[in-house]
């Protein structure tokens, strides 16, 4: 797993990449989505499917976006926030 961060002249953006062999593409879309979990969910069937509704609802209260795509071997969450003033 790697964590890096990034400064644009208007927003910060933080990404988190693993190399656990991606998401398929057609759950990207709803990986979200509150309560959602993918057919090949990587936590035991006791998860809720809340974890990252509760990350894009922080982040769209500052303002942000969560973004998720796929990258070689894995995939990379990135949350952009607007920079301070």
């Amino acid at each position: 797993m790697a964590i890096a961060a990034e400064r644009r002249a208007d927003a910060v953006v933080l990404s988190v990449t693993d190399a656990c062999g991606g998401i398929p593409d057609e759950d990207l879309p709803r990986v979200f989505d509150t309560g959602w979990r993918g057919s090949r969910a990587r936590t035991p069937p006791s998860g809720a499917g809340l974890g990252l509704a509760i990350v894009r609802g922080i982040v769209e209260a500052h303002s942000g976006h969560a973004d998720v795509h796929n990258v070689p071997g894995g995939c990379r969450f990135e949350l952009t926030l607007p920079a301070p003033a």
